[in-house]
């Protein structure tokens, strides 16, 4: 998964022309799929129901501070780009949300993920990070739309692990400088700086500065 860092192509031109942003995709995807059927299988064995799968309640899941890392972020990015999405409105809306996720305590924090749309189906959901997809509960999904409902949440190993150790491989492909935490944030804050990072051929270090500053005002609003 090599990629060219000679200064002379975009992050955009590298992301896409290099395969990363396929393989990123990919991985995401693989994560979900394998820590669902874990979930699956562990259901079975266990006899309990997985709510989430005929849920029709509102999606207080796609409400909560979300976080994801830079590679899960490329995708979304590449297909808003794709899509003709990325619009200074909707650059102000990322920025936006992120902010409030950043200075808002994670149980405080419930507004309506952006990439919803009227009708509450996520645009992005092919792309989506695999926070997203590897959250699982066993409770009646009514009780996620409940101020004071009681959530069993279903384990998922394979996110604790997989992602992280995904993300270290990308930076050192893409050429990135380590800046001592994981190029991680909440999701508006890293599609965004993937988006403004697209045309630039100074992505690394530009990166670099704003994912350690994202990196840096999340763990501080926790």
């Amino acid at each position: 998964m090599a990629a060219r860092t000679d200064g002379q192509l975009t992050f955009g031109e590298i992301v896409e022309g290099s395969g990363v942003c396929a393989q990123a995709s990919t991985v995401t995807r693989e994560v979900i799929g394998r820590s669902n059927a874990d979930a699956a299988e562990d259901a079975r064995v266990h006899l309990y129901v997985i709510s989430c799968h005929d849920c029709t309640a509102a999606k207080a899941c796609c409400s909560f501070v979300t976080t994801a890392y830079l590679y899960e972020a490329m995708p979304i990015a590449a297909r808003l780009v794709r899509e003709r999405r990325d619009t200074p409105a909707l650059r102000k809306k990322l920025k936006a949300a992120a902010d409030a996720m950043e200075t808002t305590r994670s149980l405080d924090y419930q507004r309506p993920c952006l990439f919803l749309d009227a009708t509450e189906r996520c645009t992005i959901y092919e792309d989506r990070p695999s926070v997203c997809g590897t959250h699982l509960v066993s409770s009646p999904a009514v009780a996620c739309s409940a101020p004071d409902g009681r959530v069993e949440k279903i384990l998922a190993p394979l996110q604790e692990s997989a992602p992280p150790r995904f993300a270290e491989i990308l930076a050192a492909d893409l050429g990135l400088e380590p800046i001592g935490v994981p190029y991680f944030g909440v999701l508006p804050r890293m599609v965004l700086l993937c988006l403004e990072a697209w045309p630039r051929p100074d992505y690394a270090s530009f990166l670099a500065e704003r994912c350690q500053a994202a990196a840096d005002r999340y763990r501080a609003s926790r």
